[in-house]
């Protein structure tokens, strides 16, 4: 189905079988409810009853992850001795909540734990030689690295001289060659038996405490544990996991809690960003909650963000989230110029950006918005884009591409200009001497056409055609049930045709319109669509809308609002 918008709109190919539009009388459920379900791969009796009903006893074995059984004995003698624990997390809100969970469940059952997480700047990514040395040092013998490590060659090896354990709990990609850790659990591990790799960190810690509680805990230590899924929720949201299979079990009954039993740490944040009405759900976290956290990591030390989530003082966590605030419009503004200059950098070229990667670099750009500002050019250009600060004796960069589209080859296009680099297919880092930077761009720009010449075609998904006028607030309340939404289990959006006017702008940026179909009146909200405002005359305009019908809720009322996410002049 091809549009003026900015992206080609798809329908599924395949249309559910008749047999599957009879579930709806069984189910009592609206067609483009289980229309949704099967574009999303949910098949069977059985995977409708898991996805609208997900069940925490959905969850799958914790001990059939490799090394979870050395992991939960050696903690159980930790446990026994009154040994003190070290926990080393990421700077991210992954690592984070991970740190966070550990710190209270070890702490209620009693053991010693001292936490670290690293400063971006000065300690840079992951598991570090001196924080080895600072717990051998203290008199502890075990670490639990959360986040990271799986790659922590150096300083594993630096522990094991020392007689320090080291248990790695994490998700990332793990080498041919593992390092000499006392238990690492990570279910993307060669030959796992787990039958679900794509657990954030907080996840693998989770399932880590699940383990050792299920085999050394009382009930109410299990019951303690499943009341952190808040955190757990969290961290799997702003980490951009799919949302399905365990993390859909995690974020469904995260939210739960987050909506029924709000920790100091999460009302002082909510009430910083202006939520207090809201019914949260997982754009709130990914949007709102997240960004608030990920902050203090980014410009350098995340302390703060951990201390407000391990505070059981709503005082303290008020504090604590006015210094986040602080930082987050720092970060907001660091963001902003980097952006803008960005997109004044590439005014200047001859033309603007094809198929090749765009590289740009500054010694004024701070390295810890670097990876935002990328994503956000990313959907401007449609193309790779790689952003290095240049400042200090090691320049850092991060890089961002589109859908379809592998950074890894791209980096190595300029390989030989770089002291390292690494990541996923669509984020990744990399370092370098800020003299080698002109090389490395024009290493990367002058050779990378060939890698990303034709893959990124934007498009958009839809789960079928739907009729405005057909939109009422019991279809939009059973399509929140599809929820939490976030990567692997995108928001269901539909197409259809009305009569559109009243259009105004909203803050700027955002479009609100009424649409009318069959005599009947229908509001519409488009974030980021205002610029379409002016091309929607008073008389009003035939518009083909790509929209998902959600549920605005103000002051107790609750009606049916298209939120629209591109619209069509036809």
């Amino acid at each position: 189905m091809a549009t003026n918008s900015k992206s080609q709109w798809v329908l599924p190919e395949e249309r559910p079988p008749e047999e599957w539009d009879r579930l709806c009388r069984k189910w009592g459920v609206p067609t483009p409810v289980l229309t949704t379900l099967w574009n999303r791969g949910v098949r069977t009796d059985d995977g409708v009853e898991r996805f609208l009903r997900p069940q925490v006893d959905d969850l799958h074995d914790p001990f059939l992850l490799t090394d979870m059984d050395v992991a939960v004995e050696r903690l159980e003698k930790a446990a026994q001795g009154d040994e003190s624990v070290v926990v080393f997390g990421d700077y991210d809100v992954d690592g984070i909540t991970s740190t966070s969970l550990f710190a209270r469940v070890l702490g209620r059952r009693g053991l010693s734990v001292e936490c670290m997480l690293p400063n971006r700047l000065e300690d840079g990514y992951g598991l570090n030689v001196g924080a080895v040395e600072r717990t051998h040092a203290a008199g502890s013998r075990l670490i639990i690295v959360a986040d990271c490590g799986t790659t922590a060659h150096e300083p594993i090896e630096r522990a094991r001289e020392l007689g320090v354990d080291v248990i790695v709990c994490d998700h990332h990609m793990p080498e041919a060659k593992l390092p000499p850790a006392t238990a690492l659990i990570n279910p993307r591990r060669s030959g796992d038996r787990y039958p679900f790799a794509d657990l954030a960190a907080v996840g693998v810690c989770f399932k880590f405490l699940q383990g050792w509680l299920e085999r050394h805990g009382t009930e109410e230590d299990r019951r303690f544990l499943f009341n952190q899924l808040d955190l757990v929720a969290l961290g799997t949201v702003a980490d951009v996991v799919p949302l399905r299979d365990e993390n859909r079990v995690f974020a469904h009954y995260g939210i739960r809690v987050l909506r029924v039993r709000r920790r100091p740490a999460f009302q002082a944040l909510i009430d910083e960003a202006r939520l207090t009405d809201k019914l949260l759900d997982s754009s709130h976290i990914a949007f709102s909650l997240a960004p608030r956290l990920n902050a203090a990591g980014r410009l350098g030390d995340p302390t703060c963000a951990f201390e407000l989530l391990t505070s059981d003082d709503l005082a303290a966590a008020r504090t604590l989230a006015r210094q986040l605030e602080e930082v987050n419009n720092e970060r907001k503004g660091l963001n902003e110029r980097v952006q803008q200059e960005s997109i004044d950098a590439l005014a200047e070229l001859p033309e603007p950006p094809g198929s090749n990667a765009v590289v740009l670099g500054s010694a004024e750009w701070h390295p810890g918005v670097l990876g935002i500002a990328a994503s956000r050019l990313v959907g401007q250009y449609g193309v790779p884009v790689l952003l290095v600060s240049l400042q200090g004796e090691v320049a850092r960069g991060s890089a961002r591409a589109p859908e379809g589209v592998n950074l890894l080859p791209i980096l190595e296009q300029g390989a030989e200009h770089l002291l390292g680099f690494g990541g996923h297919r669509r984020a990744a880092g990399f370092s370098m001497v800020p003299d080698a930077f002109p090389a490395f761009q024009e290493a990367v720009v002058s050779r990378s056409r060939s890698l990303v010449d034709g893959l990124y075609d934007p498009r958009l998904d839809l789960d079928g055609v739907l009729e405005p006028g057909e939109c009422d607030i019991e279809l939009a309340r059973w399509l929140e049930r599809l929820g939490p939404f976030g990567e692997g289990n995108a928001e269901p959006l539909f197409t259809g045709r009305a009569l559109c006017r009243g259009a105004r702008v909203l803050a700027e940026r955002h479009l609100k319109l009424q649409a009318w179909t069959g005599g009947n009146r229908i509001d519409c909200i488009g974030f980021g669509l205002g610029e379409f405002a002016g091309s929607v005359p008073s008389r009003g305009v035939n518009l083909q809308l790509a929209f998902t019908p959600t549920v605005n809720r103000y002051r107790g009322q609750e009606r049916v609002q298209l939120k629209l996410r591109e619209i069509d002049f036809v």
